[in-house]
Order: structure tokens, then sequence, then C-alpha cells
């Protein structure tokens, strides 16, 4: 039985508020020991890892949202990621650059928690950080 519309929704609203304030030890509460996704290593430790990794480097980060999308079991989310470079990130030196990018992610809940988690941040970041930067005249 899928789970209703409404708690898959609220699952995602304070996951997204527990991400924006940076409280990375406390998403093992909305995120499944065993959840899988888009990094090369799977599991919640290995999740953490890389939402610190991100806010380490950026760190007044915040995702908004732009559209969400709810079928079932599974989260779309179209998201709009803004931060300033502060730190190294996926191997770039802090460049000090602000950013502004465009993410999708799609999401699968079980038992009340993300257990896969498909999403291309890490690439959408570092190609946001190597392309020139943009100049006002």
């Amino acid at each position: 039985m899928a789970p209703e519309r409404a708690d898959v929704l609220a699952l995602y609203e304070r996951y997204l508020t527990c991400c924006n304030e940076h409280r990375v030890d406390e998403l093992g509460e909305f995120v499944a020991e065993q959840v899988s996704g888009s990094g090369p290593i799977d599991g919640l430790a290995a999740y953490i890892d890389g939402v610190r990794a991100v806010c380490t480097a950026f760190p007044d980060y915040r995702w908004q949202v732009q559209q969400v999308i709810i079928e079932g079991d599974t989260i779309a989310a179209r998201l709009t990621g803004h931060g300033t470079h502060s730190a190294p990130f996926s191997g770039i030196a802090p460049t000090g650059r602000r950013i502004t990018v465009q993410e999708l992610v799609v999401y699968r809940v079980a038992d009340g928690k993300i257990v896969h988690c498909w999403g291309d941040l890490f690439p959408v970041v570092r190609d946001a950080l190597n392309a020139p930067a943009h100049t006002t005249s």
C-alpha cells in the first residue's frame, strides 16, 4: 500500500528543512540506513558525507523547492540551490564565487524514510564552479 501523499510531502518538507539548517547528523531521522542512490557508495553514512560535503564547501548553501511531484512512494523535486564556495568541493579549491544551480532529485520512500535518492547535485555544482565567472559592466 502506497503512503499517503500528505505524509510523503510532510516527510520531504521536514527533510529539506534539516538539510537547509545543515543538521546533517540528524538526517537518519528521514533517510534509511541502507539508502541507495547516485553516489558511488550506498548507505546512510555515505549519504550524510555527501550532504556534509556541500554544507562544508558552501556554508550558506540552501535548497529552494521550485516544484514537487509525488506519486505513490516517489517524490520528484526540482530545486534551486544557492551558496558561496568557501572550502574545497569535489577536488575544486575554494573560489569565493556565489553559485545558483538547478537540481533534479528523485526519491523513493518506504516505511516513513527515504530509501533511494537519485540526484545530479555534485555534477551540477562542479559544472557551475568550472564555468567562466560572469561579470557585469
